[in-house]
């Protein structure tokens, strides 16, 4: 079971300036809460230590770099394989997210795909696993919403970065 929040507000505010560009300098972060530089590295170098921050990515646009299809695969897998089949389609990079899930299914696979055949392909393989009963394949029509950045606050009242 994971432990409760560790977070205090400064780091709730770092993480915040953080979530609006990871690019910013701890210099330009200090500034912006009136606080030290060095606190923030310091503050910086323990959310990393703790895992809180995992690490820095940029955010691509999928379509730019073509990964133009999203679907949602809902997995039925054999009793006792569930751990199995999900490590087993995780290390294919279409694979955006899986997750364990109460329902119809056992699994939720969000993937990314370059096109139609792309997820043709990747469906008919998950299928050729003697583990995987089923599947169920939902193609992302339009994107809405989607926001990689978890947001900070823990106050319902408070607003994620970019929502202001």
């Amino acid at each position: 079971m994971r432990r409760t929040s560790i977070l205090d507000g400064l780091d709730r505010a770092i993480l915040t300036e953080l979530n609006i560009d990871a690019r910013r300098s701890h210099r330009e972060i200090a500034h912006r809460l009136k606080v030290s530089p060095t606190t923030i590295s310091n503050r910086v170098g323990r959310l990393e230590h703790d895992g809180v921050i995992k690490g820095y990515i940029p955010v691509l646009d999928d379509e730019l770099v073509g990964w133009d299809l999203s679907a949602t695969i809902g997995i039925r897998i054999s009793k006792g394989k569930l751990r199995e089949v999900e490590e087993r389609l995780a290390k294919d990079p279409r694979a955006y997210a899986i997750y364990d899930v109460t329902g119809d299914f056992d699994a939720l696979l969000i993937g990314r795909f370059r096109d139609r055949r792309d997820l043709d392909r990747f469906v008919k393989h998950a299928l050729q696993d003697p583990q995987v009963e089923r599947t169920n394949t939902q193609v992302v029509l339009n994107r809405v919403k989607e926001d990689r950045r978890v947001p900070v606050s823990t106050r319902p009242d408070e607003r994620p970065p970019g929502n202001a």
